[in-house]
């Protein structure tokens, strides 16, 4: 989900998805989220423009029946050809190289980490306003 501060609150898909069991099929087919983790070439770019955002917020959503793992929703994931082990954020490669500035506002506490016990996206707009909108604000 993405929300922009200047606009109406939406819930907005990512819309991707990676092939945990299949690596090097994954790099090659596709066509959004390999890119923007950097997992084909590194793109400075991407990495100085989320480092532009005040606050990165991730939900992970306990009772998913959409996004597996749920991990994945702050950005964990399976490890590399193994889905039977989970690594999370600040194990992976894409953290520890800094790749796209989640170390650096992880350590600037500009991640926030939240939890609904829903499933996807199914939080209230109360939900929404106690737990999102505090971290918009100036």
């Amino acid at each position: 989900m993405i929300v922009c501060r200047n606009f109406p609150p939406k819930k907005i898909n990512s819309l991707y998805f990676s092939l945990a069991h299949k690596e090097a099929v994954y790099r090659k087919a596709s066509i959004f989220l390999a890119d923007i983790n950097q997992e084909r070439a590194f793109n400075e770019q991407y990495k100085i423009n989320l480092l532009k955002i005040r606050n990165l917020i991730l939900v992970k959503f306990l009772r998913d029946t959409m996004v597996t793992p749920h991990e994945s929703e702050h950005f964990g994931f399976y490890e590399e050809n193994n889905t039977s082990k989970i690594i999370s954020l600040r194990e992976s490669s894409l953290y520890l190289n800094d790749l796209l500035g989640l170390k650096t506002m992880d350590e600037q506490s500009r991640i926030k980490f939240l939890e609904s016990d829903t499933d996807h996206l199914q939080f209230t707009d109360q939900w929404f306003i106690d737990n999102i909108i505090p971290y918009l604000k100036d």
